[in-house]
């Protein structure tokens, strides 16, 4: 006896025709769906970093807006600080610029010799400051520091030495320099008084001279600049000590 298969064709199990064609098309169908599902993660998960980063951008730019308002609270007292500095530099370096000018005079005509008169004497803090009050002396230009310039006689040439040793020995001299020393006396020296009113005796001026005394640059530290102290340029005519002398 013959088996007959009473399942229709289609149906069968492994069958091909169209139940083949409709598994391979439902394959498809996933396969596309799963790549839809991983686009829109995708683009979820873009979305929220754009997101985020603009949260971010919109805080940063607040704060900064904060403290731009807060500068410009403060720009008053920081213009107010800067200028406070610029004061404070100025005053520093015109401190620093002053020069004893008392002290200086007072050291010349204590330390000169008694058998020396001064025909002239002017003090500069500079070259440039020399003009028309200046002694006159070309070695003034040699340095652009304070210096004081004088001109004189003295009884004779063993005179000068000593005289310059004695002036490099002040505070704060730099160089003692000789411009000139000539025989017989260029210039006559006012009249003087001694003390009680009487004459002085006439100075000896077998010998003129020309020098010049450089300071530092900035007057020594123990040295305060006192008030009323001598101008930048000050000229002075020739003085007489007790003696006679040059002072």
């Amino acid at each position: 006896m013959k088996a007959v298969n009473l399942i229709p064709a289609e149906e069968r199990r492994g069958a091909g025709g169209a139940g083949g064609r409709s598994a391979g098309g439902a394959y498809i169908l996933i396969g596309a769906l799963a790549l839809v599902v991983a686009m829109l993660a995708a683009s979820a998960t873009t979305s929220k970093s754009i997101n985020d980063q603009k949260s971010q951008l919109a805080k940063v730019q607040s704060e900064a807006a904060v403290g731009e308002a807060k500068a410009a609270e403060l720009a008053p007292y920081t213009a107010f600080a800067a200028l406070r500095t610029a004061r404070v530099a100025t005053v520093r370096s015109i401190a620093e610029s002053r020069f004893d000018w008392a002290h200086a005079m007072r050291e010349v005509g204590r330390t000169l010799p008694e058998n020396v008169t001064l025909t002239s004497l002017a003090g500069s803090v500079s070259t440039s400051s020399v003009g028309s009050g200046g002694g006159g002396v070309a070695l003034r230009s040699a340095y652009d520091v304070p210096a004081i310039e004088l001109a004189g006689c003295v009884p004779s040439q063993a005179a000068i030495p000593p005289m310059l040793v004695g002036l490099r020995r002040i505070d704060g001299v730099r160089r003692v320099a000789l411009q000139q020393s000539i025989k017989g006396a260029s210039a006559t020296p006012a009249a003087a008084t001694a003390p009680g009113g009487k004459p002085a005796r006439a100075a000896d001026c077998s010998r003129s001279f020309q020098a010049v005394v450089f300071f530092d640059a900035k007057a020594p530290a123990a040295l305060a600049a006192a008030p009323g102290a001598v101008p930048a340029a000050a000229t002075a005519g020739p003085a007489q000590n007790a003696n006679g002398g040059a002072k």
